[in-house]
């Protein structure tokens, strides 16, 4: 078993400001305007701001403001539901769209310089060593919740 002042040690360099300012960044993005164009654009109908919250693991109010951000951009067209007048329905436009292969465009642009300065061995090493942490991080926080 690890010493604890290697996984002290550890633990604080995961936390330091470079690696936490770059997954910072990654999780804001997902829990914003890219995660909604994403998946507006992956259902490919429209949905409601309820649908929009479960899926991002965010109130109706933040939904609410991103909608709202979204909207001002043209990012999406809201329609009244067919089944009820009072619901509203979000689906993306076409400006929505073509933000969405921006936005992806962007994204494939960044990870290929990663992988061009780490190289891909390393890339797939952390891929994997980062799926073997989440299984064990998964397995040892449901010990927790038993207990």
């Amino acid at each position: 078993m690890a010493s604890r002042e290697y996984t002290v040690s550890v633990m604080e360099r995961l936390h330091e400001k470079p690696s936490e300012d770059v997954f910072r960044k990654f999780n804001d993005d997902n829990a914003g305007i890219s995660c909604m164009l994403k998946y507006l654009e992956e259902v490919g109908r429209p949905v409601s701001a309820g649908e929009i919250s479960r899926y991002m693991h965010v109130s109706t109010a933040r939904v609410s403001v991103l909608l709202r951000k979204m909207s001002e951009r043209n990012f999406i067209i809201r329609e009244n539901s067919e089944k009820d007048a009072r619901r509203l329905m979000i689906s993306l436009s076409e400006q929505g769209r073509e933000e969405c292969l921006r936005r992806r465009e962007e994204m494939i642009n960044i990870f290929s310089k990663i992988i061009d300065r780490i190289g891909a061995e390393r890339m797939e090493e952390f891929i994997s060593v980062s799926h073997e942490i989440k299984t064990v991080v998964n397995e040892e926080m449901k010990k927790l919740v038993k207990d």
